[in-house]
């Protein structure tokens, strides 16, 4: 593997977490805090042993005694304001006392019983309180994760695994949270075989969980790549069941962020791969592992449906009763299209696209998949087209920036590894944007730094080398088209671009091969169309 794809956040954000909308403040100390307090400690059942009614060992939090909720009713506001310090976790305003007792009444929970209310409520404001470092240091000092894997293991409320999920994946913004959680291969399945369960909140946990892990791997902690990898490797549905849910859901934010937890897993285990032909660390190969159907075909799928456009996403969100229907003609605002009314815009993430096309770039280049790609052809053309469309909306390919410069190169890649396979709609639309390119280049104009109106652009050179880039990839193509076939699209494309596609080849072809083919392939097209004319 030569191109290492990961998401930008991923390395950039590994200290970052997602929090469960409130925060919890220094606890009171009256013995009620949270809901929490000697009565409710008995009725929940609180046992002295690590052993639950049924016998079974429980985990339990280390640092809790039973007489700390007790108040003196005598205390100066001098002395309860120093316990309250002493409580505090840190420097933060949360209580230590609030946290230990919310993991005891977690430990304390009946297998297989409901999450219930007070309990699901105070787990919440634990993991809300998992954005600060010092409670995750509090948690992993007090065997938290131990706790949430068995929490998860005897209970089969989803809701339970989401908030237990989304408290691992605050914790696995430190690098000692990982490093326990991968010492522990069972607890690795748990979290791979959690992906069958097809809760989107859950699931949307579960993904960044494996972001944050796999972000600590590309940031130089090769070890933890090779144990996942590893895992990965043994639990055979694990490429299989990520692709499950790329193509079930309907859920946008679930289809981004599998999409960025597969770039992440891939772009990591690519590391691992690569590592592994270097040491021969006899690692179960990269494609036997990951190249499998339900993968790729999920990857184009879920790309297909994140890039649908305006008219589309809004037939989806038709509320079912009302019977509506959207037609072709149904009225949008002049901001929600292009500049023709009539063509739906595509709009979507600025991370969609760039993260299928590391996917994709991943995939394509592994030389087991020049075998299998005659299966996934098609699918992946027809996304690389549909990227195209998109460029050609207003104000996606010009001005040019970098992320418009990564997709061309991401699309040319992509391309030759796939042996400049041939699609007509493809073709059209590469053509389309290199004329897009070439009439701006035409049409340069330096910056007037008095013009306020003028848009900051990129230098021309920058233009003219990703047009040069585009000029080849069509090259290549129009030389692996079947003669019928680009005779016949060549008659249903504009002649003006047409001609400028025939003048820029005749002007670049004396010093590249490439172009000579092409320029000579275009002559015979237009030799054959001529003499059907006559």
């Amino acid at each position: 593997m030569t191109k290492e794809h990961v998401d930008t956040a991923d390395r950039q954000n590994a200290d970052g977490v997602v929090t469960n909308g409130s925060e919890m403040a220094l606890q009171s100390t009256n013995g009620k805090a949270g809901g929490v307090g000697p009565e409710s400690s008995e009725s929940n059942g609180t046992q002295s042993s690590d052993e639950n009614a049924s016998g079974v060992y429980v985990p339990q939090p280390k640092a809790l005694s039973n007489n700390e909720n007790g108040v003196d009713a005598d205390e100066t506001d001098g002395e309860l304001l120093e316990r309250m310090r002493a409580d505090a976790v840190g420097e933060t305003m949360y209580s230590k006392k609030y946290i230990l007792q919310t993991l005891m009444k977690l430990s304390q929970q009946p297998a297989e019983t409901g999450l219930g209310l007070e309990l699901e409520d105070d787990l919440c404001k634990v993991w809300d309180m998992s954005v600060a470092p010092e409670v995750v240091s509090l948690l992993l000092e007090n065997d938290a994760i131990e706790l949430i894997m068995f929490a998860i293991s005897s209970s089969d409320d989803v809701r339970l695994y989401e908030i237990l999920i989304g408290l691992l994946g605050n914790m696995c913004a430190k690098l000692q949270c990982v490093e326990q959680l991968t010492a522990h291969p069972e607890w690795v399945e748990m979290l791979l075989k959690l992906t069958t369960c097809m809760d989107t909140c859950m699931l949307l946990q579960l993904m960044r969980v494996y972001q944050y892990v796999m972000a600590h791997v590309v940031s130089g902690k090769e070890q933890l790549g090779i144990d996942w990898y590893i895992c990965f490797a043994a639990f055979d549905g694990s490429a299989r069941n990520l692709g499950f849910i790329l193509q079930q859901s309907v859920s946008d934010e679930l289809l981004l962020a599998a999409l960025k937890a597969i770039n992440s897993v891939l772009a990591s285990c690519a590391l691992v791969e690569e590592e592994n032909a270097r040491t021969d660390l006899k690692l179960r190969p990269f494609a036997d592992v990951f190249l499998v159907p339900e993968l790729c075909d999920g990857v184009n799928n879920a790309f297909i449906r994140l890039m649908r456009d305006d008219l589309a996403k809004q037939a989806d969100e038709i509320d079912a009763e009302t019977g509506a229907q959207i037609t072709a003609d149904t009225e949008l605002d002049d901001d929600d299209c292009g500049e023709d009314l009539n063509v739906p815009k595509i709009s979507c993430d600025v991370e969609v696209i760039q993260t299928y096309l590391n996917i994709c770039t991943i995939l394509v280049q592994l030389p087991e998949a020049q075998t299998s790609m005659n299966l996934y052809v098609s699918s992946i053309m027809f996304c690389l087209t549909r990227i195209l469309q998109f460029l050609q909306q207003p104000m996606q390919l010009i001005p040019m920036g970098e992320r418009q410069e990564e997709y061309l190169e991401d699309l040319a890649h992509i391309c030759s590894c796939l042996k400049y396979y041939y699609n007509s709609a493809t073709f059209i639309n590469l053509l389309a944007v290199w004329v897009s390119l070439k009439l701006h280049i035409n049409n340069y104009v330096d910056l007037d730094e008095h013009d306020f109106e003028a848009f900051d652009d990129e230098p021309l050179s920058q233009y003219e080398e990703n047009a040069f880039k585009v000029l080849r990839l069509l090259a290549h193509m129009l030389i692996k088209a079947d003669a019928a076939v680009i005779l016949s699209d060549i008659k249903g494309i504009d002649a003006l671009q047409v001609n400028m596609f025939r003048a820029a080849l005749q002007a670049e072809q004396e010093e590249d091969v490439v172009l000579q083919k092409a320029l000579e392939r275009l002559h015979v097209v237009f030799n054959e169309l001529n003499g059907q004319a006559k």
